[in-house]
């Protein structure tokens, strides 16, 4: 298991890398800097030990994936993209990653995002999907507070916390935003609590017992690919939580995120779609109990840590022992 810092990348990148990442985006998302990284003769032998490379970002997927088609990266190679086909690919971008992921095979964590890179890539490039769970011994139900106040948490570019603003009434109880984004409200029921996880400024066992206490939570977020939102998601499911959800295209999996069943879900960016959802639940604890219960169930059955490792084992044991 690598991280950046192990493939001897510095935060902040040091003057050329930022050109480089610079250029990139400017070319569509192209991962110059990363490319340029792993192309270093010591990573390019230490990564050539492997039997197997598994990348978790959208960088080091196709960078990875430039440089085993080019033949430099001998090993297997698999890639988890997070949001890669969250707009529309350019004409001349398309047939790029068509040809530099030919070769590579790509796990999807949500089934939206499956179809689209499916659609976008064509038949030459298969695109599978791997139900991206969480720790369910972890995220377990506790007891709620008794302040009975409702939780919003995260920090990615998607998050909509102007719409959920907008929706929350004076009289509505505090709710508690977990975040190190600007939150547009001076509203003496909303407290903002300033968190990152890349810093830590919360444990997760602070995080855990924000879920635990909370009533039920609400994750507002833009229109987006990207499956955002689910890991807040899941582990307040897997706490037993009821989770108003915008219905977003990039749901990772519709089969299982069941509107009045798993979760309530509400349009994107409509404040009074998403005031409905949150008085039906401030109206029936009864009714978020069940919710609660319902998407715990979920977690259990679906969508856990422990069932998706057993299906990442398999995945890369078929596949793997076929290319040896």
């Amino acid at each position: 298991m690598l991280d950046e810092e192990d493939l001897g990348i510095r935060s902040p990148l040091p003057l050329p890398g930022r050109l480089l990442a610079v250029l990139g985006r400017a070319l569509g998302g192209l991962p110059i800097a990363a490319l340029s990284s792993l192309a270093r003769p010591e990573n390019l032998q230490r990564l050539n030990q492997a039997a197997a490379i598994i990348a978790t970002t959208n960088s080091f997927g196709v960078g990875a994936a430039i440089l085993k088609r080019l033949g430099y990266l001998k090993p297997v190679l698999f890639f988890l993209p997070m949001g890669l086909a969250r707009n529309p690919l350019s004409p001349w971008l398309a047939p790029f990653y068509r040809w530099a992921l030919n070769g590579t095979r790509i796990l999807s964590i949500s089934r939206g995002e499956q179809v689209s890179l499916s659609r976008a890539l064509g038949a030459g490039v298969p695109v599978d999907y791997l139900p991206f769970g969480v720790d369910e011994r972890f995220w377990q139900p506790g007891e709620a507070d008794d302040d009975g106040y409702v939780l919003s948490i995260g920090n990615d570019e998607s998050r909509d916390y102007a719409t959920l603003v907008a929706a929350w009434r004076p009289e509505y109880p505090r709710l508690r935003i977990v975040t190190r984004l600007p939150v547009p409200t001076t509203a003496a029921n909303i407290e903002i609590i300033r968190g990152d996880w890349r810093s830590q400024i919360l444990s997760d066992e602070e995080i855990l017992r924000l879920y635990q206490r909370a009533r039920f939570v609400v994750l507002a977020i833009r229109e987006t690919l990207q499956p955002s939102g689910q890991s807040a998601c899941l582990q307040a499911m897997a706490c037993g939580k009821a989770v108003i959800f915008s219905d977003i295209q990039g749901l990772w999996d519709r089969q299982l995120m069941v509107d009045g069943e798993s979760l309530l879900l509400t349009r994107p960016g409509d404040p009074i779609d998403l005031r409905r959802a949150i008085e039906k639940l401030l109206a029936s604890p009864a009714s978020a109990a069940k919710l609660g219960q319902n998407a715990r169930q979920v977690i259990d059955e679906h969508l856990n840590v422990r069932l998706m490792a057993r299906q990442l084992a398999s995945y890369l044991e078929s596949r793997v022992h076929s290319q040896s």
